[in-house]
């Protein structure tokens, strides 16, 4: 084998990133609100950049006033209700102002307290807290008492065999066999495995599908009742609307602010006969005109690609058909002649408020299943109505299986796949037929 050393020359073709493109694909996925920030930002930095900003402009003049109106009467206390509940923590505290309880007691319960996860279980066991608190565990049985006496019902449990016992026990008119039931036979009973409950208890299946029934209506994360949670609040990026057979599409950030730049101070620092100056004042100059650019080429392409959005889902856009027709993020940049990440991009984060109501842009691309023909003529969202319109109008006593459904859809020209409508079914959060089989 000959090899050699040396120094060669060699051309070769490679995509190098600027700050400024990769600044540029970053637009596209901003929010209206974060495009509008991002802004705010670059201007408190470029002294040539003079920005508009107008948050309230989605408001309309009537609008603003009305609730200006609303405000001022004496009557109004919207402004004095808070925007989340309280937290579970708080909310348990409060109830313990009407218990006596010793400084023992008060401590341990807010422990235990403070050792509940958002769903309202306890995460510790009380030897543990008991050793930690340095207290006996006869204190720690009553403070475990004492909030599972709380509202709500099944607080404190440590799992969810014990949460429903506690809620059952709350419920004055709760058959006593069913506490039986859930306390002896939980697994047996949550998986429908009823043929040895019936032999050992003597009761009909039929009791134990009401008993079972009565079981559904009780909350097993209690503690999800009361949330901490601010309210989120969804604000359009994209606003659509059709007025007489025309639609206009129109981009949230054109109201929220607007950029131009400081000719005259552009002008007088130019002037100064330092080079540093000068240079320094081109470069946030072409900052400007970049940023413009950017903005512009991000709002086109918005615009382009809620036009072919519009062009093939029109129907459901306007109310008059329930499931979307199948669409791709691919198919839409190819119809605008872009890549198909810049779809996803734009799409990222951002909802569009349209005459059926404001909807994340996500939602709007789904994908297709094989009809007969071999065609993706049907989309995702029509297939699970099909499997839910199927579940819902079968015999409950002889419920469906995965398998049986694969074959009713294949005779509506459907072709999906066993696994397949065992996700959608699970997506759909149906039970398996197992799952679903009634004895009433």
């Amino acid at each position: 084998m000959n090899i050699e050393y040396g120094m060669f020359q060699q051309q070769a073709l490679k995509l190098n990133m600027s700050q400024e493109l990769v600044q540029a694909i970053s637009l596209l996925q901003y929010t209206s609100m974060e495009l509008a920030g991002f802004v705010e930002q670059i201007a408190t930095e470029n002294p040539l950049l003079e920005v508009e900003m107008n948050y309230y402009s989605t408001f309309s003049q009537k609008s603003l006033k009305k609730r200006k109106k609303q405000s001022a009467s004496a009557g109004n206390f919207e402004a004095f209700i808070p925007d989340h509940l309280p937290s579970l923590s708080n909310y348990l505290q409060d109830q313990l102002l009407t218990k006596n309880l010793t400084s023992a007691e008060k401590n341990y319960v807010t422990f235990l307290i403070n050792n509940l996860n958002d769903n309202g279980y306890l995460e510790i066991d009380i030897d543990e807290a008991s050793r930690i608190l340095n207290l006996p565990r006869e204190i720690g049985e009553k403070a475990l008492n004492i909030i599972q006496s709380l509202e709500p019902a099944g607080i404190g449990a440590r799992n969810l065999q014990e949460c429903i016992i506690l809620q059952l026990r709350r419920n004055e008119n709760a058959d006593p066999r069913l506490i039986e039931i859930v306390g002896h036979y939980f697994d047996d009973f949550a998986y429908k495995k009823w043929k040895k409950i019936k032999k050992e208890l003597n009761i009909s299946l039929n009791e134990i599908q009401r008993l079972f029934d009565l079981v559904q209506t009780l909350e097993p994360r209690p503690g999800a009742l009361i949330s901490n949670e601010r309210t989120e609040y969804v604000i359009p990026d994209i606003i659509i609307e059709k007025k007489e057979d025309i639609w206009h599409i129109h981009v949230a950030e054109d109201s929220y602010f607007h950029i131009n730049i400081n000719e005259g101070y552009y002008h007088e620092l130019m002037q100064q006969p330092e080079p540093m100056v000068k240079s320094y004042v081109k470069e946030k100059y072409q900052q400007i005109q970049w940023l413009k650019q950017s903005i512009e080429q991000r709002k086109t392409t918005m615009i382009n690609m809620m036009r072919a959005i519009i062009e093939m889902q029109e129907p459901y856009l306007l109310g008059s058909k329930k499931e979307l027709k199948p669409m791709t993020m691919n198919n839409v940049a190819e119809k605008i002649g872009v890549h198909e990440s810049t779809i996803s991009r734009i799409a990222k984060n951002k909802y569009a408020r349209t005459p059926i109501g404001t909807i994340p842009l996500r939602k709007l691309f789904t994908t297709g299943a094989k009809t007969a023909t071999g065609n993706d003529a049907i989309s995702t969202e029509q297939v699970k109505n099909e499997i839910r319109d199927m579940i819902d109008q079968e015999n409950k006593k002889s419920p469906y299986s995965d398998q049986e459904i694969v074959k009713l859809l294949e005779k509506k020209g459907i072709r999906v796949s066993r696994r397949t409508v065992t996700k959608y079914r699970e997506q759909l959060k149906i039970p398996s037929s197992i799952k679903r089989k009634r004895y009433n």
